[in-house]
Order: structure tokens, then C-alpha cells, then sequence
């Protein structure tokens, strides 16, 4: 494994590039350098982590110099319509809030959407968090442990009334595509997706 420091306006800068979930930051750059996609390093070969130092305007990239293995997503149990509608009735309450509209963390939104995609239906999100999941990446676990084995610098946080955490140390853009992922594999319409999206867009 190999370690290159890079300011934290580099490291933002290649976060903000994400344009899929599950895209790694080596997928990013060789994107941005118009490198091919089919070269020795691949999907979970370069990961970010935050500088474990006291300057706090450098990152750490760890590159791993053995080729990892592909994601594989799993395949979900489709939702009867009735369940369906039930979320997205339960999820369109949760927009409309006041208390929600005047939230301005992204963070706290995250885990409030989550929230009621758990509580509507935790059967469901539990396979949907686990179609999300990687050979190394996770994103999602029922205890804080698991997430911090995947890296020191991921900020798990418990989903609010649920026994779920989710990793916390992204981007709002790389927020939405883990809540894209999940309300897809739960069967959700792509207008309420549409809809949360607007919450996590910077203008």
C-alpha cells in the first residue's frame, strides 16, 4: 500500500467528481485523466482518508497495489405496490415537514430519510442496504464496529430509532447516491427520488 498527501482542496475537488455509488476515487481519477478504465488498479484500489496529523489542510490517499475484485450487487425482492405507496406517502410527509425544510445539514436529512425508509419498511431496507454493500466498501451496518473496520475516518452514526448505522464522511452529492441506491432497490418511484435529490444539490 502506498500513501500520497494531497491538499484538502485536491481531495474535495475528486470527492465532488462522484458519479455513481460504489465509484472509487481510482474510477475518478482515471475519469479526469482519460486513463482506461481496464488498467491495473481497480475499483476499491484507492480509497480516501482524512490526514491523522495536526495539519489540517492535507488528505491521505492509500493506494493498493494489488487489482481488488468487482462489486457485486445483489439482487432484491420486489415490493408489492400497497408497501410501496405506504413509503412514499410516509417519505413525501417527511419532505413537506417544516421541521425537515428548515433543516440545513445534509447529514441530519440523510439520516432522517433513512429513518423512514426503516421504519415504513424494514424488511426491505435491509435487503436494499445490503444490494448497496462491496467486497471492502460498506456502507451500512447494524453496529458502529463494523463500519469503522472499513476506515478510521468514516463517521458512522446510528440511523435514528433503528439498529442501522451508515457511514457519514461524505460528500452531500455522495449522500444522495447511497439514498438513490437504496430507495431504488426498494422499488421507489424515480419523481420521490427526484424529489430528495433536491435537498442534496448544491447550487
Amino acid at each position: 500500500m502506498k500513501i500520497i498527501e494531497v491538499d484538502e482542496e485536491l481531495y474535495q475537488y475528486i470527492a465532488s467528481q462522484t458519479r455513481s455509488i460504489g465509484e472509487s476515487a481510482s474510477d475518478i481519477l482515471r475519469r479526469l485523466l482519460n486513463l482506461p478504465a481496464h488498467a491495473s488498479v481497480f475499483a476499491d484500489d484507492l480509497t480516501f482518508a482524512p490526514a491523522e496529523n495536526n495539519e489540517k489542510t492535507e488528505s491521505k490517499v492509500e493506494v493498493q497495489t494489488e487489482p481488488a475484485k468487482s462489486e457485486s450487487v445483489k439482487p432484491t425482492k420486489k415490493q408489492p405496490i400497497t408497501a410501496i405507496n405506504q413509503i412514499v406517502e410516509k417519505v413525501q410527509t417527511l419532505l413537506n415537514s417544516t421541521e425537515f425544510q428548515e433543516e440545513g445539514k445534509a447529514v441530519t436529512r440523510f439520516l432522517a430519510i433513512l429513518r423512514v425508509l426503516y421504519r415504513t419498511n424494514p424488511e426491505s431496507f435491509a435487503q436494499a442496504t445490503e444490494s448497496l454493500q462491496g467486497r471492502t466498501r460498506v456502507y451500512f451496518a447494524r453496529d458502529e464496529a463494523t463500519l469503522l473496520m472499513t476506515g478510521n475516518h468514516t463517521k458512522p452514526k446510528q440511523i435514528p430509532d433503528t439498529p442501522y448505522w451508515v457511514i457519514t464522511n461524505t460528500n452531500s452529492g455522495r449522500k444522495m447516491l447511497m439514498l438513490e441506491g437504496a430507495m431504488q432497490s426498494m422499488d421507489l418511484p424515480e419523481s420521490l427520488i427526484d424529489e430528495v435529490r433536491a435537498y442534496f444539490t448544491v447550487n
